[in-house]
């Protein structure tokens, strides 16, 4: 997620280096409020300036009014201190409202983001004038990590089945426990297959995106799908292939593991009873 200041102006904090979070507070970096204070005093001045005309509007008014009462006073002379009380008191409304919106601005002198999002990136310093709409950073929410599948509508209905979701993550060597979080209601264009985001919610271990996690599914072999021994495996440029006892090398799509020693592939050119050799006899 880009960050960016509404508002321009000098930076003098930042809360958060890259690869650490937003604090609780929500706050990623402040700017320089010296202009905006001065403009808030200033305002808050003329509200008691207007504040005191008021109240002495106020006594002449109800002083007037006994005099009119008496005719010791001209009714238009009452007329015109009321007509000033009610301007002042809106003077007073009016600077009250300028004072809100001085206050909004002094408020986004501090440029906020979700709290626990780690930065990613950061583009100022302390010290540097930023533009208004500018990104100045980003951020990204660790808080759980999205794998992205895509399934066909056998294969999905193989995973909705299951009890209990898990994915195998090769560089950790470990199983870990995942759930369904969104699924396509449309068919993906180019595989017209049905795309499907798991997530792992758990991320204290696993706090980064770009590892590789692979998913078994029990599917029918009308697919073509296969168990073979690991080591029969040549994988090479992330294509893997198998190597029948006469030499002819086969290409096959990697569909996962059954466990640490057996894989799952699928090709249209094996069939039950094929015999290949190990890579590592």
């Amino acid at each position: 997620m880009p960050i960016a200041s509404e508002i321009s102006g000098k930076v003098t904090h930042i809360y958060a280096d890259i690869g650490q979070p937003i604090p609780e507070n929500g706050i990623f970096a402040c700017l320089d409020d010296t202009f905006i204070k001065l403009d808030i005093a200033s305002t808050e001045n003329s509200i008691a300036q207007h504040g005191i005309d008021l109240k002495f509007l106020s006594k002449q008014v109800g002083r007037h009014k006994k005099l009119v009462k008496s005719n010791s006073a001209a009714i238009s002379l009452l007329d015109d201190l009321t007509r000033q009380k009610g301007n002042a008191y809106r003077a007073i409304q009016n600077e009250k409202i300028r004072k809100q919106k001085q206050q909004e601005t002094k408020n986004r002198h501090c440029i906020k983001a979700p709290k626990n999002w780690k930065i990613t990136q950061r583009n100022i310093e302390p010290g540097q004038w930023i533009t208004a709409g500018n990104t100045i950073a980003q951020a990204s929410d660790y808080s759980q990590l999205l794998i992205p599948i895509t399934l066909t509508t056998e294969e999905l209905a193989a995973l909705q089945a299951q009890v209990k979701l898990s994915v195998y993550l090769p560089e950790y060597q470990q199983k870990i426990p995942v759930s369904i979080e969104h699924i396509s209601p449309e068919f993906d264009p180019q595989s017209h297959k049905i795309l499907v985001n798991l997530v792992i919610k758990d991320t204290s271990k696993y706090q980064r995106g770009g590892i590789r996690a692979e998913l078994t599914l029990n599917v029918s072999d009308k697919l073509n799908n296969f168990l073979i021994p690991k080591d029969a495996l040549d994988a090479r440029f992330e294509e893997v292939w198998l190597t029948r006892k006469n030499g002819e090398r086969i290409r096959v799509m990697l569909q996962g593991y059954a466990d640490s020693n057996t894989a799952k592939i699928s090709s249209a050119e094996i069939k039950i009873g094929d015999q290949f050799k190990r890579q590592n006899p």
